[in-house]
């Protein structure tokens, strides 16, 4: 297996999103990473692409990224509408066992957390191997906005959050391989807010349906997202197999 190798000195996950009709995403969708929302400090580079298309209708149309300072971009066709889909390659990350511990505690894994203390391993390196994926709306779609589109982790809208009333609530449910996913710690960003660490301006748990509700307070562009994260099987120098997922929309004013 070949694997890139990243030295972080921090604990704080940067999310994968796609926007497209902002600044510096005008008339294209684009891949960003960063804990600004929608703001971006970092770009995949497209040779780590294994998927970027757009879906509308009954097909789907490849999306050509280049890179753009801190984003990759494709040019879409005027007044596009549909879902943008991104995914990634995995990626090997090694953290500190402080950073580590610090990461698990700030997501919630208490699972994992629980098992490296009980099997001594709170002094070990983090040796970690994640995927990321990523869903944009863009436009009103209705029933198209809340189909799976087959990633091995997502976020599924229960309706179109473009069609939202003002102070309503947006019902989401998490999928793990096409399956429910229970106990999963669902976050939701709007444009512009002020984060602290892993506190996120709304935040619910998956029950056993893998239903969340998400309290969305401001019309505006949002994104949800999520981290799932296993035990790593069938590779000694991998501990942990973690999957990112987001999605990004907007509510109607």
């Amino acid at each position: 297996m070949l694997l890139a190798l990243i030295l972080v000195g921090f604990a704080k996950a940067h999310d994968l999103y796609l926007v497209t009709g902002i600044a510096g995403a005008e008339g294209k969708v684009c891949a960003r990473i960063g804990e600004k929302f929608p703001e971006s400090t970092g770009a995949v580079t497209a040779d780590r692409l294994d998927l970027f298309q757009l879906r509308a209708g009954d097909g789907a149309t490849p999306l050509k990224g280049t890179k753009e300072e801190d984003q990759l971009c494709a040019t879409l066709p005027a007044n596009s509408s549909g879902v943008a889909e991104i995914v990634v390659h995995p990626r090997f990350i090694k953290l500190s066992a402080k950073d580590f511990n610090s990461y698990l505690e700030g997501e919630k894994f208490t699972v994992a957390y629980r098992l490296r203390r009980t099997t001594g391993k709170m002094n070990a390196e983090g040796r970690e191997l994640y995927s990321r994926y990523g869903k944009l709306l863009m436009g009103a779609l209705g029933e198209p906005a809340t189909k799976p589109a087959g990633h091995i982790l997502e976020i599924v809208p229960e309706k179109d959050p473009a069609g939202l009333k003002p102070g309503e609530p947006l019902r989401v449910r998490v999928l793990f391989r096409g399956k429910p996913l229970a106990g999963a710690h669902v976050g939701a960003v709007y444009a512009g807010a002020p984060l602290a660490g892993h506190d996120f301006p709304v935040l619910a748990d998956t029950g056993q349906d893998g239903w969340a509700v998400l309290k969305l307070d401001r019309p505006g562009l949002w994104y949800a997202r999520l981290i799932h994260m296993t035990q790593a099987q069938g590779d000694p120098e991998i501990d942990w197999r973690s999957y990112f997922a987001t999605i990004t929309f907007t509510v109607p004013k």
